[in-house]
């Protein structure tokens, strides 16, 4: 019942916004009275997060067992933007999911996976967030409605002429943002392990 409800609310979700969910059109959706509800969920907002972990469900999947992280972890990323934009209504959720404490298992498989590989535990947490952080900001940015129009091309000729001239398409330029964070941690990695490594004292009696 918990899961069935959930999927109905990412409908109602996707076809209304977040403004559109109540337990009552929940529950007539469902065919329930909505006080059975109350059974599963605490509250709207208690069906908010089961809404946006079951979305993240998706993004669970790390890769290929014998995938370096350097593979997996990009299409990772990827596929949380997907999963973004598949379901713009639940990005303020989404956003929030950190503070709130769901998708920490999500998490914690993607840090537990990275440290097996080698990964310093220091830059674990800054490579996540980093990843997690634009693959918001990208889905926030193709989902904005506040920019100016085609009718405004008059207004904004030098910004018209840049969008019809438009050389790399938002995926492009997300795969190439993604490539230089993860470029720019492995850089990280190695200097902190040689800082690591440097640190180890030697035995008087080994050279140095």
């Amino acid at each position: 019942m918990r899961r069935r409800a959930l999927e109905a609310a990412l409908e109602i979700i996707d076809d209304g916004g977040l403004e559109a969910l109540s337990i009552r059109r929940l529950a007539a959706a469902l065919g329930v009275n909505g006080a059975s509800l109350y059974h599963h969920f605490k509250s709207k907002e208690d069906i908010l997060v089961g809404v946006a972990d079951l979305v993240l469900e998706e993004v669970r999947d790390i890769g290929e067992p014998d995938a370096s992280w350097r593979e997996w972890l990009p299409d990772n990323a990827r596929t949380l933007r997907r999963v973004l934009l598949a379901h713009p209504a639940l990005l303020p959720v989404i956003v929030a999911s950190r503070s709130h404490g769901f998708g920490a298992h999500l998490l914690d498989t993607s840090a537990a996976r990275l440290m097996r590989e080698g990964v310093p535990s220091a830059v674990v947490m800054p490579l996540l967030d980093a990843l997690a952080a634009f693959a918001v900001s990208s889905a926030l940015h193709e989902t904005r409605t506040d920019g100016p129009g085609a009718s405004a091309a008059g207004e904004y000729p030098a910004l018209a002429k840049a969008e019809a001239d438009r050389g790399l398409s938002a995926d492009q330029i997300y795969d190439l943002v993604i490539t230089s964070i993860l470029q720019a941690i492995d850089t990280a990695v190695e200097q902190q392990r040689a800082r690591w490594l440097s640190s180890i004292p030697v035995p008087a009696d080994e050279p140095r």
